[in-house]
């Protein structure tokens, strides 16, 4: 219990000079992410590479979400004619619910370039893949 206390003194001594806390720190990963099609996505058309994307937000992990290893969340989204994201789903979880959740919300909210067939704009399915690094982990830069 007494290192606890010291841990917390210290945080919040840190906090009053205006540093960071290693508290928090710990708790903030980096997120990279990577859009992109598979074959059969778009069963209707031939889409050689995700569109890009014009408006996106960081996922927001929890505060109490601590990372020990990378953790990864696929997901697929579908894409309404203009680029805005109309459905997301898991396809494949990290196995922590927090942060399926956090990289599901921040999808859904992303906008992209519409998708363009033939001069037509088409609804069409992509898939995300957001890695969650532990800021131990990262790369400096």
């Amino acid at each position: 219990m007494p290192r606890l206390t010291t841990a917390l003194a210290l945080n919040l001594v840190l906090m009053l000079l205006g540093a960071t806390p290693a508290l928090a720190m710990a708790a903030d990963p980096q997120v990279s992410t990577e859009a992109f099609v598979e074959r059969g996505d778009n069963p209707t058309f031939e889409l050689q590479q995700a569109p890009a994307v014009v408006y996106s937000t960081a996922p927001a992990t929890p505060p109490d979400t601590l990372l020990q290893v990378p953790m990864e969340v696929l997901l697929v989204a579908q894409l309404d004619e203009l680029g805005h994201v109309s459905n997301v789903m898991v396809a494949r979880s990290s196995g922590l619910r927090e942060i399926d959740r956090a990289a599901f919300t921040a999808v859904d909210q992303w906008r992209f370039e519409p998708v363009v067939v033939e001069g037509v704009a088409r609804h069409a399915r992509i898939r995300v893949r957001l890695t969650f690094v532990p800021t131990a982990e990262a790369p400096p830069g």
